[in-house]
């Protein structure tokens, strides 16, 4: 597949399109599930910000593309690790001994993500020269070249414990229609880690970004049961 700029463009203005009628659409629900609604929005804006990379790297200017990669990393390396988490815990209702052991872990994760996702985007930020950027078979590669090694040997990759932050959520939620969606983002991930591992940060976020688009449906389908009398899962207090 082909990416390029209009791709980008035309990635985010679909997603920030559809983002805000879903978001229109969630005012009818719980509160907690505007975060669900405002998902597509922000992949657009993310989409948005590697439209600029590529028309930077496009101008051969790759060191003027870092502040833009810096503006995508903003969500992949942190927002999405715990606005997704703690999405998955707001609307759970954590009723029953398992219920309420399945949120504990989903807060877990929420909070988990936001410490590591801090701690990952404020060395980014204070380092963009450890940042560059390239292309690569017409996708965008990024690359953060710390020049020290950590004393820290964890039994798990950092990949690897990224996914699980943001998935296990989405897979172990009481909400079919969030499962479904974590499966969704399980498949683009495996068959972009195949197809696309030498720029797998930049082609997952696109793909992911357009999975969001299914959040829209969710949304509607959810509004659609609330105008017919059905009444979503009761959100406990603890």
């Amino acid at each position: 597949m082909c990416f390029s700029a209009s791709v980008s463009y035309s990635a985010a203005a679909v997603l920030v399109g559809t983002g805000v009628y879903a978001a229109r659409q969630a005012r009818r629900l719980q509160p907690p599930y505007l975060m669900w609604a405002l998902v597509p929005v922000l992949f657009g804006l993310q989409q948005a910000f590697e439209g600029r990379v590529w028309q930077e790297l496009d101008a051969g200017n790759a060191g003027a593309a870092v502040p833009y990669a810096l503006g995508f990393h903003f969500f992949s390396h942190f927002l999405w690790l715990w606005w997704l988490p703690l999405s998955c815990y707001l609307v759970e209702p954590g009723q029953g001994k398992t219920g309420k052991l399945r949120k504990r872990v989903i807060g877990g994760c929420a909070i988990f993500g936001a410490f590591a996702g801090t701690l990952v985007y404020s060395v980014m930020l204070s380092h963009p020269e450890w940042m560059s950027v390239g292309v690569k078979v017409h996708s965008i590669t990024y690359d953060f070249s710390v020049p020290w090694r950590s004393p820290i040997h964890l039994p798990i990759t950092p990949a690897a414990l990224y996914a699980l932050t943001i998935l296990v959520p989405l897979l172990i939620s009481s909400h079919r229609l969030i499962r479904i969606f974590g499966v969704l983002v399980v498949l683009s991930s495996v068959l972009t880690s195949a197809a696309y591992g030498y720029a797998y940060v930049s082609v997952w976020c696109f793909f992911a970004a357009a999975l969001s688009l299914y959040l829209v449906f969710m949304i509607r389908h959810l509004v659609a049961a609330v105008q017919d009398g059905h009444t979503l899962p009761a959100r406990s207090e603890g």
